[in-house]
């Protein structure tokens, strides 16, 4: 089956690690304090908000591991979501919209409990969490139902 917009399957592996290191080190920097000085760097003079605020003087030192940690995340994730499965047909296809469309309501009912139970730095925190849940929640289940239903064939004969 052809499938446009789908990454080759060879993509998938390079994805997960891509995504574990994104993990590994978001996690080493929000429960570790992980600064690495090679990530710490000056902050040009038009991202800075010292001028704005009066402190022409001061210098603005930032971290970009976070940063780094949320785009090997995201393209990590990407990669292994949309990458062909070895034998891509009309199941596959299916299971694969499926899967997107219960990540999306999953997301949007835990995104709808936050918006109601949660306030303050809580909240910030859960919406840059949920950056990433739509794209962990396909994969889960994407990947559990692909696994459900290869075991059941295999059970079949």
């Amino acid at each position: 089956m052809n499938t446009r917009f789908l990454f080759p399957h060879r993509y998938k592996a390079l994805g997960w690690v891509l995504f574990a290191a994104g993990v590994v080190l978001g996690v080493l920097y929000l429960h570790f304090q992980l600064e690495p000085a090679v990530l710490t760097w000056q902050l040009p003079a038009w991202l800075r908000l010292d001028p704005l605020l009066g402190n022409a003087d001061t210098r603005s030192r930032h971290n970009f591991l976070p940063e780094l940690s949320g785009l090997l995340c995201i393209a990590g994730a990407l990669l292994a979501a949309c990458s062909r499965e070895r034998a891509e047909d009309e199941f596959i296809m299916r299971l694969r919209l499926e899967s997107l469309l219960w990540a999306l309501y999953v997301n949007y009912a835990l995104l709808a409990l936050a918006l109601v139970l949660t306030y303050d730095w809580l909240f910030f925190d859960l919406m840059v969490y949920s950056m990433f849940t739509p794209l962990v929640l396909f994969l889960l289940r994407f990947h559990y139902v692909l696994y459900r239903a290869s075991r059941a064939a295999r059970y079949a004969e």
